[in-house]
């Protein structure tokens, strides 16, 4: 009885962490949205468009754990467990299509190359990794128990090293912009 309550107690923060990680990603998504237009940093607009999936990815998470919480019945014998992997299909998915559509602004600023404010990019990507290092550290702890909340885990974690490189070329921008000058 106490091992039970002790694993719902657990599923409760790990819910708890979600909600908290999203509005993290929603918070660094319109931070790097407004940062990627004043500045016309393509690097913090695609990290905006994948903070925000990954708000998304979150959100479909929770539900999918809700759904996979609900008893077996006649209709569906294992219960909703299926959930969490067809959550985890959309989120892969998802990801593949940012990706793609990424690459393709990449190649257009190659050829049509844009001014960049470094300084404003430094300091969003800075905050981006902020909170980027929080919501692994939240999710830290359910990762071990849950596989959709283990890929968040993971992915927040990459998305911290796609910030501290943002903050490397931010820095070089800025570096350069001045040996320019």
């Amino acid at each position: 009885m106490s091992h039970n309550h002790s694993h719902n107690n657990g599923n409760e923060t790990s819910e708890k962490n979600l909600f908290i990680t999203m509005a993290l990603n929603f918070f660094i998504t319109i931070a790097e949205v407004i940062g990627g237009f004043i500045s016309g940093s393509l690097s913090l607009l695609s990290d905006a468009l994948h903070n925000f999936s990954d708000g998304i990815s979150i959100i479909i998470t929770y539900i999918a754990m809700r759904l996979s919480k609900k008893p077996k019945t006649f209709k569906y014998t294992f219960g909703l467990k299926r959930a969490e992997i067809i959550a985890a299909i959309i989120n892969a998915s998802t990801l593949i299509i940012i990706s793609f559509f990424l690459i393709k602004e990449a190649i257009e600023r190659f050829y049509n190359p844009s001014p960049i404010t470094g300084s404003l990019m430094l300091i969003v990507a800075a905050l981006g990794l902020v909170a980027n290092v929080i919501g692994t550290l939240l999710l830290k702890k359910g990762s071990k128990g849950n596989l959709n909340i283990r890929a968040a885990y993971f992915h927040l974690l990459s998305d911290a090293v796609s910030s501290l490189a943002v903050i490397i070329g931010a820095v070089f921008i800025i570096f350069l912009q001045d040996l320019l000058d």
